[in-house]
């Protein structure tokens, strides 16, 4: 006998190639599947391939602890349909509750908009001209659209962030925030808007001075009633020491009555001070505060201009060629994208989802095939 061999024996150890039974199962793990990437990540293809017209433009995603880092790792494998992504379309994530949603505003929602931004544009402008300090002030403030604004999530890693892309939001040049953020609702968004102006204003430590609402979703059958909601921070002094707060200032007032005609409500009333944190507005404040008001009457007059715009799609003017005249488009690179058994399968993943939440919850309603996990 060896030497080898004497030693295996007397320390009763076993060559590894005498293990002739199957190999141990792997112990059990509580780690979960990424269920929702896939859906996310086939919504966005379905967005590039222009296959979600007409669909939810609120879409929800429940997601699991590390699930938004697996999505942004799949979209850094495909760097046409990442560069897409981030160009194109519009998304929020809350890293606290690990919740992702897909915005895709309609054409009402965002000729809104720049109705509403733009008439607050004028008024700063109208600021901006003269000599004192709130003019200087004005004249640092611009209009961002949807800019992308992240905030720190407390008691988290630092580089732990949540992310949004408000409708409309406006920024002071010096400001790590933007002081006044403009989102329209409508539906299931409807339902998040006390959330989303609460994250807004505490995340921000109150830097986002306000969060104005607009919501468009009318009432019954045959009204077209819209209401305006304001919410700000305020100090409130308790027995456990001071505590900031949200209060919803104007809740859900109609600005636009059911038959389409402006009530008499006195509109959006905002002070030159709302656009920038404390730290930036003192000498405006101390210069005499300066207020901009956008009047029920204007509100109604931009909301009705942007239904009458897409009502009239199809008949509104535009160039015809002469007979004869052919259109050359370049070749697509690359060929498209969204492959039939991709759409086929996030529609599968939406009608399964959809049928889990109906036999969990009996008040559910499913509103479209793009609706969003409730909470």
């Amino acid at each position: 006998m060896s030497v080898l061999q004497t030693l295996l024996k007397e320390q009763h150890i076993t060559r590894p190639s005498s293990f002739v039974g199957p190999p141990l199962t792997p112990p059990p793990t509580d780690k979960k599947p990424f269920t929702q990437a896939s859906r996310v990540i086939a919504l966005f293809k379905l967005i590039e391939a222009g296959r979600h017209i007409g669909q939810h433009p609120w879409t929800e995603f429940q997601l699991t602890r590390g699930e938004y880092d697996e999505i942004e790792h799949r979209l850094e494998q495909d760097e046409w349909l990442w560069g897409f992504v981030k160009d194109k379309i519009r998304y929020d994530y809350d890293a606290r509750r690990h919740r992702l949603v897909v915005r895709m505003p309609t054409a009402v929602h965002e000729l809104l908009i720049d109705g509403v931004e733009d008439a607050i544009r004028c008024e700063l402008k109208t600021i901006r001209g003269g000599s004192d300090k709130a003019a200087l002030f004005a004249q640092q403030v611009s209009p961002a659209r949807s800019t992308i604004i992240y905030f720190p999530v407390d008691d988290a890693p630092p580089t732990t962030e949540s992310k949004h892309e408000p409708d409309a939001s406006f920024w002071h040049a010096d400001a790590e925030y933007p002081g006044v953020i403009i989102e329209v609702s409508y539906s299931q968004k409807r339902k998040k808007l006390d959330r989303l102006a609460e994250e807004y204003l505490l995340d921000s430590d109150a830097s986002v001075r306000v969060v104005v609402g607009l919501d468009i979703e009318y009432g019954g059958k045959g009204s077209r009633k819209a209401t305006l909601s304001v919410w700000r921070t305020y100090v409130f002094h308790t027995d456990d020491g001071d505590e900031l707060r949200v209060v919803q200032e104007i809740a859900d007032e109609a600005f636009r009555d059911d038959q389409g005609n402006p009530t008499d409500h006195p509109g959006l009333r905002l002070q030159l001070s709302d656009f920038a944190c404390e730290g930036l507005t003192t000498d405006v404040v101390r210069g005499g505060d300066r207020e901009i008001l956008l009047s029920t009457q204007q509100l109604c007059q931009y909301l009705t201009a942007a239904e009458d715009k897409v009502r009239r799609r199809g008949t509104l003017a535009k160039n015809s060629l002469p007979p004869g005249v052919k259109k050359r488009k370049r070749s697509r690179t690359p060929p498209e994208r969204m492959a039939s058994d991709d759409e086929a399968k996030y529609a599968e993943q939406e009608r399964k989802a959809a049928k889990r939440i109906s036999d969990d919850d009996p008040d559910y309603e499913h509103t479209s095939m793009s609706s969003a996990l409730s909470e």
